[in-house]
């Protein structure tokens, strides 16, 4: 399927999966091994919330896209799609990774895969704003503070959703909050619920994000 963008929209959503959308509740360690492998969405849980929070942005924005980013290959693709579908996310474009080594490294870098993704998006959609979803489970926060300084006025919101203490173990989490972005509201919260609550009193949903 192919997805063509309302030239008329302005507004975007860029989401990580692992820890954002979906729980998988393994050591990151062992996370793209299992991604790779053991392609089953039965065994991966929604993270409370979420899905009911893009789609508020869906409700408010109807011509919006989201984007879903992850450093998950993309051999997972049918995987995701179907756990996406049942849990009842909205639909949108895949930026996932290629398996394999690159010329500088035995395994390709997420974080520059993202960083990178974030690159081509500012470039393919140089109207649009951004509201940028993640976790404090490994580097959303420093690389979508760093895409908010360099591209100022295109982020209107960073969302991180903050894993629970076994989740943070799991992960290896060491979170360090950056300095936020002039004009970026940084928003955190558990689950969908708690952010959406956050989003609406900085009028970030219900408001007007088009100036």
């Amino acid at each position: 399927e192919i997805t063509v963008s309302d030239p008329k929209s302005n507004f975007g959503i860029v989401c990580d999966v692992d820890d954002t959308v979906m729980v998988t509740a393994l050591p990151r360690i062992l996370l793209a091994a299992w991604n790779t492998f053991v392609l089953d969405e039965h065994a991966r849980r929604p993270v409370p919330g979420m899905a009911v929070l893009l789609n508020k942005f869906g409700a408010q924005y109807p011509n919006a896209m989201t984007f879903y980013l992850s450093t998950g290959p993309w051999n997972i693709a049918p995987t995701l799609e179907r756990f996406l579908s049942r849990h009842m996310y909205p639909r949108g474009p895949f930026l996932l990774t290629d398996w394999g080594a690159t010329p500088e490294r035995a395994f390709r870098s997420g974080r520059e895969h993202k960083r990178e993704s974030l690159k081509r998006l500012a470039l393919e959609f140089p109207d649009t704003k951004w509201v940028l979803v993640g976790d404090d489970g490994q580097h959303d926060e420093k690389i979508y503070g760093e895409f908010a300084h360099q591209n100022p006025g295109r982020v209107l919101a960073v969302v991180i959703r903050q894993l629970s203490t076994p989740e943070a173990v799991l992960a290896g989490s060491n979170p360090v909050h950056p300095e936020p972005a002039a004009g970026t509201t940084w928003v955190y919260g558990h689950n969908g619920a708690e952010i959406a609550e956050k989003l609406f009193e900085a009028k970030i949903l219900g408001g007007n994000l088009r100036h």
